[in-house]
């Protein structure tokens, strides 16, 4: 069996609530979506088929125990993540995924899975699927000062945990971290309940790959 491998690469978790967590990154090539704010727009159009056992090779020369499995939209390979799930039953599995698609075969075997809606593209049912069916979830939204709408979408699914990420754009880093700063201070005031985590691995890394 293969799949399509923008990249792979061990790291350390920079997003949402596992942040922190020595990982290891299978980033898929495709997406269904085209958010104007994408940070890994190489991975939507990109075509690198690697066999299972190209990838499990690799695999094993990184000492970590997670496996995240990213993009692009990695749903769209829901069969080939069945598939290496049931192969490899020792690693911590881990999803991120923009919630418009289910990925039937793999929801139940992966041990976390951080759904990242996108407001332009919203399914309800996908939604509450994942809220009643995954064993560990989170809902992380990349936000703007102006998060009225996410707020609505939340309350109207009763949907938690939830991360608030904030979204960077074109700014340099003293922006974005006034930019932060408001938004927790919003956050405080409205809905205390939200966890704000800005992309660690940015503020780091900047934009370069694989890290």
């Amino acid at each position: 069996m293969k799949a399509n491998v923008s990249e792979l690469f061990y790291s350390t978790q920079g997003e949402g609530i596992t942040i922190g967590s020595p990982s290891i990154f299978i980033r898929f090539c495709g997406c269904n979506l085209r958010c104007p704010f994408c940070d890994t727009k190489y991975a939507l159009d990109c075509k690198n088929y690697l066999s299972y056992e190209e990838i499990i090779n690799q695999i094993k020369q990184f000492p970590a125990k997670r496996i995240i499995f990213t993009g692009g939209e990695p749903a769209l390979q829901d069969e080939f993540i069945a598939f290496f799930i049931s192969k490899n039953p020792n690693f911590f599995y881990q999803m991120e995924t923009n919630g418009t698609i289910l990925p039937q075969k793999s929801i139940t075997l992966l041990d976390h899975i951080t759904v990242s809606p996108k407001m332009f593209e919203i399914n309800t049912d996908v939604l509450k699927e994942f809220k009643n069916i995954v064993k560990s979830v989170e809902f992380k939204f990349v936000v703007n000062e102006d998060f009225d709408k996410e707020m609505e979408l939340i309350y109207r699914l009763t949907l938690k945990p939830v991360v608030f990420q904030p979204i960077w754009e074109n700014e340099n880093l003293s922006e974005y971290i006034q930019k932060t700063t408001k938004i927790i201070e919003k956050v405080k005031e409205k809905a205390p309940f939200i966890r704000v985590i800005p992309q660690i691995h940015k503020i780091l890394y900047g934009n370069r790959r694989g890290i």
